[in-house]
């Protein structure tokens, strides 16, 4: 079963481009449409990014917007940018926040590679009085299993399916039966061979503190998602992060005893899955 949402009506697609080093000029919405659009917003480690995307299709609206972070990384210098890049667009209206942490939907639980100064931070409240509407929060490794559970690889599978993100840490999120077990962050569980977490041996971050080869790096991430499997039992595996660059080159390295797909979304998933938990509160 997947989620059911509504719709918010946009009207005008935006036609400008923004860089990291964006001016933050404003840039209206010049182009007539009549689509149903959803805004989504991935907060990582060293960046953010946002988009509007198709509600039905989960087409991409608008430019993707790509932001790096500067020095500091706490809620009183990355919310202000957020705001920006919010008044670039013109955007008014519901907005989902995919976040690098276990999050309730209004509330942040934890925040390990930003910061706990963001536990506190008001971050819901600062967001909605910029873009005058509600703003969900949604795991980030979350938001990513979403986009490709309702848009992607996982659409025609209804058992258990298992998302592994993998970037500066190791998100994993499971669908049962269509539904959503969020905030379980197994990439912090201890590894079952190693000192540390999973995420310290099997992570994109881990291939560059340690230096592997990508044979080195597939040799760990196999034991990792060995251990993942005994304990899931998934019906299909998604892989999603920066390392897919180099899927045709590890594809034939790892194995598991299920399919294991790339995203369909590669690059874009944690802001769709983002935008796409926006509109499922409408009504509330």
């Amino acid at each position: 079963m997947r989620l059911t949402f509504n719709h918010l009506s946009l009207t005008e697609k935006h036609s400008g481009r923004l860089s990291m080093q964006s001016s933050m000029q404003k840039t209206p919405w010049v182009e007539p449409m009549s689509r149903k659009a959803m805004l989504g917003i991935d907060l990582g480690g060293s960046g953010f990014r946002v988009a509007a995307f198709d509600a039905e299709s989960g087409e991409l609206l608008t430019d993707f917007m790509q932001f790096e972070h500067g020095d500091l990384t706490g809620p009183d210098e990355i919310l202000p940018r957020i705001c920006a890049a919010l008044n670039q667009i013109e955007w008014k209206g519901p907005i989902g926040l995919g976040f690098p942490g276990a999050v309730e939907r209004k509330k942040i639980l934890t925040a390990p590679n930003i910061g706990d100064e963001w536990l506190s931070s008001g971050v819901v409240e600062r967001l909605e009085s910029c873009c005058g509407g509600p703003v969900t929060l949604v795991n980030d490794a979350d938001a990513v299993a979403i986009a490709e559970f309702n848009f992607g690889s996982g659409q025609t599978e209804l058992g258990t399916v298992l998302t592994l993100t993998i970037g500066t840490g190791l998100g994993t999120t499971i669908h049962r039966n269509g539904e959503l077990v969020p905030n379980l962050e197994y990439g912090l569980l201890a590894h079952p061979t190693l000192d540390g977490t999973l995420e310290e041996h099997v992570s994109g971050r881990a291939r560059s503190a340690n230096n592997l080869s990508l044979v080195q790096w597939a040799k760990q991430f196999q034991i990792g998602l060995n251990y993942l499997c005994q304990r899931i039992h998934p019906d299909l595996i998604i892989l999603y992060g920066g390392i897919m660059e180099h899927w045709a080159d590890f594809r034939g390295l790892i194995q598991a005893p299920c399919p294991i797909q790339p995203a369909t979304h590669q690059g874009t998933a944690g802001v769709l899955g983002a935008a796409f938990v926006s509109i499922q509160y409408l009504d509330d």
